[in-house]
């Protein structure tokens, strides 16, 4: 379920902003991950939840509050590491971040719940998890050999289609804010 994704990486944000207090070298990881999110948010999320009405009011105001906060990783990016006052900056954002992603998980997620059904929800988990690991470049471990050899072996019926090599859902979505 997508929301069950959602919160799963708000926490490794949270965690990532916690690291960035102590250690401000920690802000570039916070910050791509944020972004990333945010991207893979709107995409899998915002832009269907604010098709539907009751839900329209409280997605728009979500998605500012994204713009706000690349607004605020722009103005902290520009601003010497060394100075006395850049941890200033690191607060500043994991602040406004943690009020956005506790507003998420109280009221949004739970509005989504009820207005989308559990088959979309999962389908959008899925995506989200996905095309995340690959703009972050997260590889998972391969399977070992006896237990891929295992489940090689041929299945009678139909079989699903396969995508080419090399290809994700994420794929050609066009995504020109992001960081390499």
């Amino acid at each position: 379920m997508i929301t069950n994704e959602l919160v799963a990486h708000h926490t490794i944000l949270r965690q990532l902003y916690a690291q960035s207090e102590n250690d401000p070298n920690a802000f570039e990881e916070f910050t791509r991950h944020l972004i990333v999110h945010h991207t893979m948010e709107e995409k899998y999320f915002y832009d269907i939840l604010t098709k539907i009405p009751e839900a329209e009011h409280g997605s728009l105001e979500a998605v500012n509050e994204h713009h706000i906060i690349e607004l605020i990783i722009k103005d902290a990016e520009g601003f010497p590491r060394e100075h006395e006052h850049f941890p200033i900056k690191i607060e500043g954002l994991g602040e406004y971040t943690n009020h956005h992603l506790d507003e998420e998980e109280m009221e949004i997620f739970p509005l989504a719940q009820q207005v989308m059904s559990a088959e979309a929800l999962d389908t959008l988990g899925k995506l989200f998890v996905e095309a995340k690991n690959t703009l972050l470049g997260i590889k998972l471990p391969d399977v070992p050999g006896a237990i891929a050899t295992q489940a090689a072996k041929p299945v009678p019926g139909p079989q699903p289609a396969v995508s080419g090599p090399g290809m994700s859902t994420a794929h050609g979505l066009g995504i020109g804010s992001l960081k390499a």
